[in-house]
């Protein structure tokens, strides 16, 4: 299979499983078997019943608003990137057409949400983002993500990557609530989706050395700024079980830490985010 063929599989798959594979190891088994990045086929006002909460609606909405900051970012990137000529490869522009639906979807969903618990969501204008990482000060370390293709696609791997760990970190905060729980891990899916996406334009673009997941805390580019993206995924035990050497099986640290993607907290998820807004 060619890599066109692997992007078309990424592009085309069951968006009925978005939510059944927990890991990218996971997805790309069988890439023939049609792995999606298709927008999550959801209205959320359908999927309000029987609705429990071991948490606050508050607390509920305030992780909901945290992840529409993330969507914020990405909009204004994906927005910005398809204004510029020549920046994206036009071959995948129906695939960057297909996630730039994704994140409007998402916004929506948890838009809804947010409004069904009572809440407010919030909205960041365009102006409160700086997608060069300079803090709303221009001039940061990813200055140059929308002037070329290999600067944009270390970002959008660098975003994914790390907001597909954000998704990750919120739904363990969601359990008892079933319906948000189950809105998360769907977008949570799309977001890895992405992420392999971004690590394949990479590897088959920019000739980049570079593997479709995760391997300990390498951050596969040498803008050092993307690190805190990665900070956490070395770690080799899962459950209170070390992986490496699990039941006799030959398997080393590396591949253990490319298993699993680790959860980030609230906390260490701003750090990230805050890098590209405005707050004062």
């Amino acid at each position: 299979m060619n890599f066109n063929n692997i992007i078309e599989e990424l592009a085309s798959g069951n968006a009925d499983k978005l939510g059944q594979t927990a890991g990218r190891r996971d997805m790309l088994r069988g890439i023939g078997a049609k792995l999606a990045m298709a927008v999550v086929p959801f209205t959320a006002a359908s999927l309000f019943t029987n609705r429990s909460y071991g948490q606050s609606k508050e607390t509920i909405v305030n992780i909901l608003n945290y992840l529409l900051k993330l969507e914020h970012i990405y909009r204004k990137l994906y927005a910005e990137a398809m204004k510029v000529e020549d920046l994206l490869p036009a071959e995948f522009k129906a695939q960057f057409e297909k996630i730039v639906a994704n994140t409007q979807s998402h916004i929506d969903a948890l838009k809804q949400l947010v409004t069904e618990l009572g809440g407010a969501p919030i909205d960041i204008s365009d102006d409160k983002i700086d997608l060069t990482g300079g803090r709303g000060f221009g001039g940061g370390p990813f200055a140059n993500a929308l002037a070329n293709t290999e600067d944009f696609l270390i970002l959008m791997q660098v975003l994914t990557d790390g907001g597909e760990r954000i998704y990750k970190g919120q739904t363990f905060q969601v359990l008892s609530d079933k319906i948000t729980l189950g809105t998360l891990m769907k977008i949570h899916s799309v977001k890895a989706r992405q992420a392999v996406f971004a690590r394949f334009l990479r590897k088959n673009l920019m000739k980049e050395d570079i593997k479709p997941w995760i391997t300990g805390t390498n951050p596969d580019t040498t803008n050092t700024a993307a690190q805190r993206a990665y900070a956490g995924e070395g770690n080799t035990t899962q459950l209170g079980i070390d992986i490496v050497g699990i039941n006799g099986y030959q398997l080393n640290a590396e591949a253990a830490t490319q298993a699993f993607d680790e959860p980030l907290s609230m906390v260490e998820g701003n750090n990230i985010l805050d890098r590209f807004l405005k707050l004062t």
